[in-house]
């Protein structure tokens, strides 16, 4: 026997507080005031949301949700959906470890760490397992995105996925962005992500962008952390729109960790008059492609110079710059920056970037890097606080690949 589809009543059931759906082989055990859906066909969602006043169809304002779209039967784990009553309550992704990267010598997800805990290696093996939020959604394997047409499903989806608070894409190799644009509005609805606060992608060997921005609104205003690794085909995580003045979208957004996207050109456009004010940590590693974090616009670039103070771009709380092994990087920030905060920059193979942020005069930042690369920075020197003597270089002695001591003549 297969499930098809839910017929809930036609004001669903306001008053349920125990539920438990699974179309899965792998089954979990719902506890007294908690929900866990597992289900195989992304259409499903319609199944789960009143399509006459767009709320889900148990009492789902004493909840929180997380949404599980799982992997396919043959791969042995365990995952839900799941909806907990309470502030402040969290949900664990349940079965055995996580598959192995895409690329050797990668390592576990984490959704953010401490700054102490970080160390720039190609193992990359201080990563913490990610923890969802209470409102949750998992995309995994065997599940595709390019069959929803209805109506009713994509205004299902849009309206579940702007309940999430937590984000994780996992192994699924059709998918080439998140969210396709096309599924993205609807008539009296879109999608602009609007409670979500944290972001796993990894290894999800097809996509190629992972957010489309092309909103008329003010997308990811709670997001505080993204993370993602071994997405070998994505051009960017946040992809360019339309130029307007926005100063919500991304206002929150903390720590940004990429690992292994070796064709990532740019993360973030600044196409809205995004203020990252709240931005503290960038750790970036084995992204060859890479040019630029934060690309501006030409006529946000001529805004920042004429109407902003000393014609610089300030990032109020950035703390920690990890860039590594980032070949063709050239900015940081197409703009110039200014981080009075700035506690600490390690840097490695990076030999395009020539600029740092400016910085305050309270503090002097940490630089460890190599010294041929510091040596050849460009700087506006003291009164723009933006001099070598402004930071503390660091320089290790054996940064250099030893040669072998013979002769080349036969």
């Amino acid at each position: 026997m297969q499930l098809h589809a839910i017929l809930w009543p036609e004001e669903g059931l306001p008053t349920l507080t125990v539920l438990h759906i699974d179309s899965s082989v792998y089954h979990v055990q719902a506890k007294l005031h908690e929900v866990y859906v597992t289900i195989m066909d992304i259409r499903f969602f319609q199944s789960l949301v009143l399509q006459r006043n767009a709320r889900f169809c148990w009492k789902s304002d004493r909840f929180h949700l997380n949404l599980c779209v799982p992997c396919t039967t043959n791969v042995k784990r365990q995952s839900y959906m799941k909806e907990k009553m309470g502030p402040g309550a969290s949900g664990k992704i349940m079965g055995p470890p996580q598959p192995k990267s895409l690329n050797p010598n990668t390592c576990s997800t984490y959704i953010d760490v401490s700054v102490g805990n970080i160390i720039i290696d190609d193992d990359y093996n201080n990563g913490m397992q990610f923890q969802p939020s209470g409102c949750h959604v998992e995309i995994g394997t065997g599940v595709s995105n390019a069959s929803v047409e209805s109506v009713e499903a994509i205004n299902a989806i849009i309206f579940a996925m702007n309940q999430s608070e937590s984000l994780h894409v996992h192994d699924n190799s059709s998918i080439a962005t998140v969210i396709p644009e096309h599924m993205m509005s609807r008539v009296g609805m879109d999608l602009d992500w609007e409670h979500l606060k944290h972001c796993h992608v990894v290894r999800c060997p097809k996509m190629h962008t992972v957010f489309t921005t092309n909103y008329d609104g003010h997308p990811f205003k709670e997001i505080e952390s993204f993370w993602a690794a071994d997405l070998p085909m994505s051009h960017c995580i946040w992809s360019k729109g339309r130029i307007w003045s926005d100063n919500f979208s991304f206002s929150k957004l903390q720590s940004v960790h990429l690992f292994s996207c070796p064709r990532l050109i740019f993360v973030l456009p600044l196409s809205r008059f995004y203020t990252l004010r709240s931005l503290e940590t960038l750790h970036i590693v084995l992204c060859g492609d890479l040019r630029q974090l934060f690309p501006v616009e030409p006529e946000i670039l001529t805004r920042i110079a004429t109407d902003y103070p000393k014609g610089v771009l300030e990032f109020p709380n950035l703390k920690h710059i990890y860039l590594h092994q980032l070949f063709k990087l050239q900015h940081i920030c197409e703009a110039k920056m200014f981080a009075p905060k700035l506690e600490t920059i390690r840097v490695r193979g990076c030999w395009g970037l020539r600029r740092l942020p400016a910085v305050g005069r309270d503090n002097r930042p940490i630089v460890d890097c190599e010294k041929d690369w510091w040596e050849k920075l460009e700087w506006d020197g003291t009164e723009a606080g933006h001099d070598p003597s402004l930071f503390e270089p660091g320089h290790s002695a054996y940064y250099k690949m030893p040669l072998e001591r013979v002769s080349v003549l036969r």
